[in-house]
C-alpha cells in the first residue's frame, strides 16, 4: 500500500513529475538484494513512453538484485539550489516505479541504446551505430516498465 505524499503542497502533476526525471542529468536506481538490504546506484537513463532505459554492465550487484526481486525505483534530482539565508533547498525531484528486466531483444537494446546516444550524445548521432555495434553483445539494456511515477517541488 503506498503512502500518501506527507506534504501535499509540494506534489505536482505526473507530466511535470515526468518532465524532471526528463530533464534529470542521471537516476538512482534503488533494488533490494535477497539479503534484505536495499542498494542505490547512479544510471545513465532515458525516458520512454511508459518505460526507463539504462545500460549496464552484463552482471553486477543491481542485475542480481533485479533477478531475485524485480520491483525498483528510480529517484531524480533536476534542481537542487540551496539558499542559505532562508535554510531550504530549492528542488524539483520525481520517484518513478516499477518492474525492472534485462532486455535480451537485440532490436530493442539497439532502440533503447540509440535513445541513450541521442540523450547523452546528441552531438554525436551520425557515429553512433559505429559505436553501439561492436559493443552491443557486452553491454547491458535494462527496462522498467512504470507503475508509478511521482513529483515534488520546493520553489517558493
Amino acid at each position: 500500500m503506498r503512502k500518501e505524499m506527507r506534504r501535499k503542497d509540494r506534489l505536482v502533476t505526473e507530466d511535470i513529475a515526468r518532465e524532471i526525471m526528463q530533464k534529470s542529468e542521471y537516476g538512482m536506481l534503488c533494488t533490494v538484494g535477497s539479503d534484505g538490504y536495499p542498494y542505490a546506484i547512479a544510471v545513465s537513463h532515458v525516458v520512454h513512453e511508459n518505460c526507463i532505459y539504462f545500460h549496464c554492465a552484463l552482471e553486477g550487484r543491481k542485475l542480481e538484485n533485479i533477478k531475485d526481486n524485480p520491483k525498483v525505483s528510480m529517484s531524480f534530482v533536476s534542481k537542487a539550489d540551496v539558499e542559505q539565508e532562508h535554510y531550504t533547498v530549492r528542488f524539483e525531484s520525481a520517484v518513478a516505479e516499477g518492474m525492472a528486466k534485462m532486455i535480451e531483444d537485440e532490436d530493442e537494446k539497439l532502440f533503447a541504446l540509440k535513445l541513450i546516444c541521442q540523450r547523452y550524445s546528441p552531438d554525436m548521432l551520425e557515429n553512433h551505430l559505429d559505436y553501439i555495434q561492436p559493443r552491443l553483445k557486452r553491454t547491458g539494456v535494462c527496462r522498467i516498465d512504470i507503475e508509478h511515477i511521482s513529483g515534488k517541488v520546493n520553489s517558493r
